[in-house]
């Protein structure tokens, strides 16, 4: 009966033991996943403007959160429009939705139109950047692009006259509603509560553990070190003891040894 329970208690043990590893797994893997996602948020965040500016990322690849609706159009825009042009009804985006762009072109012949630009313009009087579709293009007599014309899709009316020379990124894609995210987070203090505290907590999690885990191996040392002085003391006790039986036995060898010679001379004597 008793080794049924400790088998059982064993085995209940060992299930414990599992469990703890996948624990572990899974909490470290979370935490890989948050720091990588902080991380990733983090770098958004800082390179990528809200708008409000003329600067954009200077990497390959731009971030821009949408401020408007005015690529917003509606779907017989892209299919029968006054530019007699068919776009992709994919490319409308609107306000909260996170733009991926790339680098403007070197080359102004590479522009078409259709294309989506982000450029320096005016707006309410203020220097902003605009997201806005080619929808004509000037040239010179030689060919050479002279100009853009530009408008949103949600517009009734086009754009200032484009300068090829202000244009700071072109669409390539946009992510739905992940621009709302980008720009509560451009705020200081939900940055700090969303990205910087959960990193603080993380950091100091991870130190706990670390001290937890040396005091632990500290702890295993000392058992161990205890553990080996008292099998030491245990040994010196037996050896002792050893020692003492033996220096007995020898005595008691001895003393025989010497009561026979004894009766030996008692014999010899009685005979002369």
């Amino acid at each position: 009966m008793s080794n049924a329970n400790t088998q059982k208690k064993e085995k209940k043990k060992i299930l414990n033991d599992k469990q703890k590893k996948i624990v572990d797994i899974i909490v470290t893997v979370v935490q890989v996943i948050v720091i990588i996602l902080a991380i990733a948020i983090s770098i958004i965040v800082i390179v990528n403007p809200i708008g409000s500016t003329n600067n954009v990322a200077s990497g390959s690849i731009k971030l821009l959160p949408v401020l408007s609706d005015s690529m917003n159009g509606a779907d017989a825009y892209y299919t029968n429009n006054q530019y007699g042009v068919t776009f992709d009804i994919k490319t409308r985006f609107k306000t909260g939705d996170l733009i991926i762009a790339k680098n403007p072109y070197t080359n102004y012949s590479d522009y078409k139109v259709g294309d989506i630009i982000t450029y320096v313009g005016n707006v309410n009087g203020q220097s902003a950047l605009i997201t806005h579709r080619i929808v004509k293009i000037n040239t010179f007599p030689d060919g050479s692009v002279n100009s853009f014309v530009t408008r949103g899709d949600a517009n009734n009316a086009e754009d200032a006259v484009v300068n090829p020379s202000t244009v700071k990124a072109v669409y390539k894609s946009h992510l739905k509603g992940v621009g709302n995210a980008i720009n509560w987070l451009q705020n200081s203090t939900n940055f700090l509560l969303v990205i910087v505290l959960p990193l603080v907590l993380l950091f100091i999690y991870n130190i706990i553990l670390v001290v937890r885990m040396i005091m632990a191996n500290k702890l295993a040392k000392a058992q161990a070190s205890a553990a080996n002085n008292e099998i030491n003391e245990e040994e010196i006790k037996r050896k002792a003891v050893e020692e003492f039986l033996a220096q007995q036995k020898a005595k008691e060898e001895a003393e025989k040894q010497e009561t026979i010679s004894e009766e030996n001379n008692d014999s010899d004597n009685g005979e002369n």
